[in-house]
């Protein structure tokens, strides 16, 4: 598994290598949109939502939800995933720390 340290060094780059796996259908992100439109639509049935989201990444999903109206609060070990995540969505809760070991408050 990587660490914090190599997930900020990926994080310029992840969406666009999510993007090639799931399209070429390889591991380890084959499925990621069908699984993601899934939560989506999911959530979705829920009016004015109030989500969380433990390693949301560049925020992917959760700027959707966003933008859709939901209440975010997230949970990331990686500054710099929080930090693309936070320029799409100014107003989330995002909060940096390992929940492997616990969950920040």
């Amino acid at each position: 598994m990587l660490d914090k340290k190599e997930f900020d060094l990926w994080a310029d780059g992840y969406d666009k290598t999510v993007g090639i796996s799931d399209e070429e259908n390889t591991y380890p992100f084959a499925g990621y949109k069908k699984v993601l439109g899934f939560i989506f639509q999911t959530i979705m049935k829920t009016e004015n939502a109030i989500v969380l989201d433990i390693g949301f990444g560049t925020g992917t999903l959760t700027t959707k939800l966003y933008e859709q109206g939901c209440s975010i609060y997230g949970q990331d070990f990686s500054s710099r995933m929080i930090e693309l995540a936070s320029e799409k969505m100014p107003n989330a809760h995002l909060y940096q720390g390992d929940f492997s070991k616990e969950l920040v408050e």
